[in-house]
């Protein structure tokens, strides 16, 4: 029985049952194997560009009893697919300009995919500004607790109707702005660190240009201030 973090565990909450599965840059395969093995998914693809993590996976495979139900494919991003071929695609533990970098050499062909499921590492800023370009809906954002360090997975879903996101949205995430759990505090109290940070960097410039533009982000933390004000009068009255 294949055992996953507490990351990839995420994936699997958050994955819709009973559909097909591709799981892009699966390394070990964990994932995919943990889908199947809990009835999860019927058939899930994985893809590995580079030899070594291509090899890893597929000893995982092999010498996994689901094997039948698990195929995998040598090549880059969505390349490896079909138009269409499954209905949700996973792209986790990579950047998020190389989520955005995927997704872009065929934003058509990505679009054919029914959901995604992003775990960007660094950068989901850009992420969510790609997507929101492209007027896909945000459907739901967690995050979850490995180790240290604090995770952040947002499904997606393919189309033209999702409405704009603020800045602030950007930069947050629409859903992890609601602040509605404990993690999702955790989490934008380092994003609002983060944005004091640069606030204090700005404000300080000689250049007139530079201080005015601190406004936005005096705005920015105001605003998240006031968000974990509201998070934690909700949680505790």
């Amino acid at each position: 029985m294949s055992k996953l973090t507490a990351r990839l565990g995420l994936l699997a909450a958050m994955t819709e049952p009973g559909h097909s599965i591709a799981d892009i840059g699966a390394d070990h395969a964990r994932l995919a194997l943990y889908l199947v093995e809990q009835g999860i998914s019927p058939r899930v693809i994985i893809s590995e560009l580079g030899e070594g993590p291509w090899s890893r996976a597929g000893r995982a495979i092999q010498s996994n009893p689901c094997q039948g139900r698990v195929e995998l494919r040598r090549g880059n991003g969505l390349q490896v697919l079909l138009p269409g071929e499954v209905d949700q695609v996973v792209l986790a533990g990579m950047g998020g300009d190389t989520i955005v970098e995927i997704l872009g050499y065929d934003w058509d062909k990505a679009a054919t995919f029914r959901r995604f499921l992003f775990q960007p590492m660094t950068r989901p800023k850009t992420l969510r500004e790609s997507l929101s370009a492209q007027g896909w809906r945000i459907e739901e954002e967690r995050v979850v607790r490995e180790e240290k360090r604090l995770y952040i997975v947002i499904a997606a879903r393919p189309g033209q109707s999702a409405p704009p996101l603020s800045p602030l949205e950007l930069e947050v995430g629409p859903l992890i702005l609601k602040a509605d759990d404990e993690l999702k505090r955790e989490y934008i109290s380092q994003v609002l660190k983060k944005l004091r940070s640069v606030y204090r960097q700005m404000i300080n410039s000689p250049r007139a240009d530079i201080v005015a533009a601190a406004a936005v982000y005096r705005e920015q933390t105001d605003r998240l201030e006031e968000v974990l004000d509201a998070g934690y009068s909700e949680g505790h009255s």
